[in-house]
């Protein structure tokens, strides 16, 4: 049971992150989930109107709830003009000026050793393969990099991440060490200090560990990531993840073969899914979301 409904926000409990609302002539008690209430709880406040579109009802010891999908719209009516504090087109608008004042940008991919089939709790995923293109604000290119990486403590590679991965242990074997990596990684943010473009925040997390793992300082402070799949979810309103095979299509991009898990052809398809993106936020290109039904 999917429907839109709107009203006045009357009441909050925040611990359960449940709100009651005043829609036609009777209160009702709405649901939010823990994400969703994180990122709007500010907004969600007594007198405050908001629109929203629910997927269900559930029943527990609390009564009759129903369940928020998404939130289309939060106002203060008191404040002059009734001040929109949330909606999707100011989310939308928000991120088309943020999008386009990016000035330069490095599109990031990152490959990571995995985890034996067997349990071993002392084993610590690294980086094993790099590779990224760095644009200017004109979208030329400026500087590519691919690397494989020598593992510091597990130099072997598990047999899950040879049959996952397009790479050999040869390849690894024969990279270059994460110290030496970090050298040049280092000189590259400080000349160019590019917004590092990012799907996902796995590579932001891996290059946090990896810092620590080889007693490196870490660059937090040097570097900034934009998630654009987190941008994504909230552009589009998208309940699950997008992968990033499936985002590169949804601009209309077609692969000649299936992912391959190459870090460098992962970083050039996020600067395609960049451009398709920024293209759609000013209006220059039409998605179609019919294909990805699974994401709402």
């Amino acid at each position: 049971m999917e429907q839109t409904i709107y009203g006045t926000i009357t009441k909050v409990d925040t611990l359960d992150r449940i709100f009651h609302m005043h829609y036609k002539d009777k209160i009702i008690k709405v649901y939010m989930q823990r994400g969703m209430f994180t990122k709007l709880g500010k907004y969600i406040q007594p007198n405050n109107k908001i629109v929203l579109k629910i997927e269900g009802i559930k029943r527990n010891k609390y009564g009759k709830q129903f369940i928020t999908k998404h939130v289309l719209k939060i106002i203060n009516p008191r404040l002059r003009n009734k001040q929109v504090l949330y909606s999707q087109e100011l989310i939308e608008h928000e991120t088309r000026t943020f999008i386009n004042q990016l000035d330069k940008k490095m599109f990031l991919d990152l490959e990571m050793s995995m985890h034996p089939y067997k349990v071993d709790k002392h084993f610590v995923q690294e980086i094993i393969q790099v590779g990224y293109i760095i644009v200017d604000e004109h979208d030329q290119v400026i500087e590519r990099y691919q690397a494989y990486i020598k593992p510091t403590k597990h130099k072997t590679l598990t047999k899950r991440t040879l049959k996952f991965l397009d790479l050999t242990q040869e390849q690894v074997d024969q990279g270059v060490p994460f110290k030496q990596f970090y050298a040049q990684f280092k000189d590259t943010i400080n000349r160019y200090k590019p917004a590092i473009i990012v799907w996902g925040k796995n590579d932001h997390l891996a290059l946090r560990d990896a810092y620590k793992v080889n007693k490196l300082k870490t660059l937090a402070r040097r570097t900034r990531f934009v998630n654009l799949l987190q941008i994504h979810k909230n552009v589009f309103m998208f309940k699950n993840d997008l992968g990033l095979l499936n985002a590169y299509k949804m601009y209309g991009y077609n692969p000649d073969k299936e992912q391959r898990h190459d870090a460098y052809e992962d970083a050039l398809m996020t600067r395609r899914i960049f451009s398709g993106f920024k293209a759609y936020l000013n209006h220059q290109k039409v998605v179609d979301l019919k294909a990805f039904p699974n994401l709402k």
